[in-house]
């Protein structure tokens, strides 16, 4: 790049990032913001729009959904991955991202329990990729012929009633269908019970929630344990948004049973505050990574005598470094400061809001998500409501009759918690 080339992207850089922080959005809908992006002309035009209508989700008032505004040293790092526009889809295309991501890789398996030296892990776009991806190791350690014949005989996966959605898209993506997914009550299911669905069914995999999205409860299956070992069903767990506590020297022992699973997905976009995207796979028999999806390819993979090589782990050929945003943040910043903050203050909101009379608090016993109902009115119209914080500047969520919020950005504290009680308050019997 030129000296000329290098300048002008500098001040641009600066400029635009002083327009960012000083932004301050308005919500706009669709039909107004199409008009807006019609027409649009030049940098200045174009950043204009972006700042005026893009959310600011480092605003303390952004508390709807389980990602932050990210953090510094994750901005950072996306800059470095930005600016030298490395694929990693083999290891000579980005060594250093390529090694940074193997390192940090083990660095969790570590966190599980599991060893390095067997188990395995790669970064994929999303937790929804990462859940497919898992799906399919377990499906070609029950019939590893599926890969070359395609499928022969129906089979089926069981799930929580509380699943991502994630699950069902899988089963349509794997050629499964939708009605190949089984959706149980994990506490009102009997061993017995599970056990008939299993062997009636053909299932190979079991799908269960470390953090479901609605309510964050941490589901566990523990008592399918011996049935899952007896019949050879894969257990993996989404974990996108419980595994932060991985992170956390304080919370780590809520992940225990992570280590009996076979597969485990973790965001770190989500609830550690990393930009997006940020998620891996882990295997625990993690050459299933390498089996289920090797093919050959001559013109691009070539064997380079190392062992971090992850070219034929994934389906996909471009894969951005994903994993050296993690590494990165893991080297410069404190990792276990956001996971651990996230717990504390999701366990003194819990507090606040059992004492706030205009609130009925419900699932208290989540370790992150703080849901609620508004008393004192029968009927709400939560569309109309979250809409109507939305144009005061408040971002909050709501899961068909309550309102949810997750504290991920460290500006969210106790203050501003009460604040927003007070708008949704305010909102609802005003406006709803």
């Amino acid at each position: 790049m030129s000296a000329v080339a290098s300048e002008s992207l500098k001040e641009k850089a600066v400029w635009l990032l002083e327009r960012m922080m000083e932004s301050d959005p308005v919500w706009a809908q669709y039909p107004e913001l199409k008009e807006k992006l019609e027409g649009v002309k030049g940098l200045e035009d174009a950043v204009a729009v972006a700042t005026e209508h893009c959310a600011n989700t480092k605003d303390p008032k952004w508390v709807g959904r389980l990602y932050g505004g990210g953090s510094e040293a994750s901005y950072l790092a996306e800059m470095i991955v930005s600016f030298y526009n490395k694929n990693v889809h083999t290891y000579v295309a980005g060594p250093l991202f390529t090694t940074a991501e193997h390192a940090i890789i083990n660095k969790v398996l570590g966190y599980v329990g599991w060893d390095p030296a067997i188990s395995a892990g790669i970064f994929f776009p999303g937790g929804s990729y990462c859940n497919l991806v898992s799906y399919i190791c377990a499906r070609h350690r029950r019939d590893p012929d599926v890969k070359q014949k395609g499928l022969t005989k129906p089979m089926k996966m069981i799930t929580s009633i509380y699943s991502h959605y994630s699950v069902d898209k899988s089963a349509i993506m794997m050629g499964l269908g939708l009605d190949s997914v089984i959706k149980i009550d994990f506490e009102a299911t009997s061993i017995e019970e599970f056990e008939r669905i299993v062997v009636e069914n053909n299932v190979f995999c079991l799908n269960s929630t470390f953090g479901t999205t609605s309510y964050g409860n941490l589901e566990s299956v523990k008592k399918f344990d011996e049935v899952m070992k007896k019949h050879g069903v894969w257990h993996h767990v989404d974990a996108c948004v419980g595994a932060c506590a991985l992170f956390s020297n304080k919370y780590r022992y809520l992940t225990s049973e992570l280590a009996t699973a076979d597969s485990i997905t973790v965001d770190c976009h989500k609830l550690l505050n990393i930009t997006m995207q940020c998620s891996c796979v882990l295997v625990k028999e993690g050459k299933l990574l390498n089996e289920c999806s090797t093919v050959t390819a001559p013109y691009l993979f070539h064997k380079y005598g190392n062992s971090v090589d992850h070219s034929q782990r994934s389906f996909q050929c471009g894969r951005k470094a994903d994993g050296f945003k993690l590494w990165f943040c893991d080297a410069v910043d404190d990792l276990d400061k956001q996971a651990t903050m996230v717990y504390d203050r999701a366990a003194d909101f819990h507090k606040i809001l059992a004492g706030d009379e205009r609130f009925n608090h419900i699932y208290a016993d989540s370790p992150t998500h703080i849901c609620f109902r508004v008393r004192g009115k029968e009927e709400i119209d939560y569309e109309r409501a979250v809409e109507g914080l939305r144009k005061r500047g408040f971002y909050i969520e709501y899961y068909i009759d309550f309102f949810r919020l997750v504290p991920v950005n460290e500006s969210f504290g106790e203050e501003q918690l009460r604040g927003v009680l007070d708008e949704i308050y305010d909102v609802v019997m005003k406006e709803c």
